[in-house]
């Protein structure tokens, strides 16, 4: 486990660039399911790792978080997930969001998320 956090650490550090540590807390949205995965279990155990680290993790399964408001409060998404479809004003949402210079994180399972947007798979292959 400690591997495993320590790994993500380094990838969403790495994501953000220079955010954080000066300018407060590096800020992670973590879109989950409830599929065989188990994101929300991956996501109870790095959490309390990460926030020792200076990385605050939320999670949510609800797609539907996935706009421009709501992913302004973070400075990566991470995807963890197998959702088939995403709403074009969600992909539009994350497109903008990742031009703009914030951290995707695609783990394992999204490269088989969002099938329906050829910009997703254009982004995470």
């Amino acid at each position: 486990m400690n591997r495993f956090a320590c790994a993500w650490a380094l990838i969403l550090a790495s994501c953000v660039g220079s955010a954080g540590a000066a300018d407060g807390p590096i800020r992670v949205l973590f879109l989950g399911d409830r599929g065989h995965h188990t994101p929300a279990e991956r996501f109870a155990q790095l959490q309390p790792v990460l926030a020792a680290r200076g990385i605050e993790l939320d999670y949510t399964e609800d797609p539907g978080d996935l706009t421009a408001a709501g992913l302004a409060a973070y400075d990566a998404l991470a995807v963890y997930a197998n959702i088939e479809t995403l709403a074009p004003a969600q992909e539009t949402a994350i497109v903008e969001y990742v031009r703009g210079g914030k951290g995707l994180v695609p783990l394992h399972c999204a490269s088989f998320c969002f099938q329906n947007s050829p910009v997703w798979i254009e982004m995470v292959g």
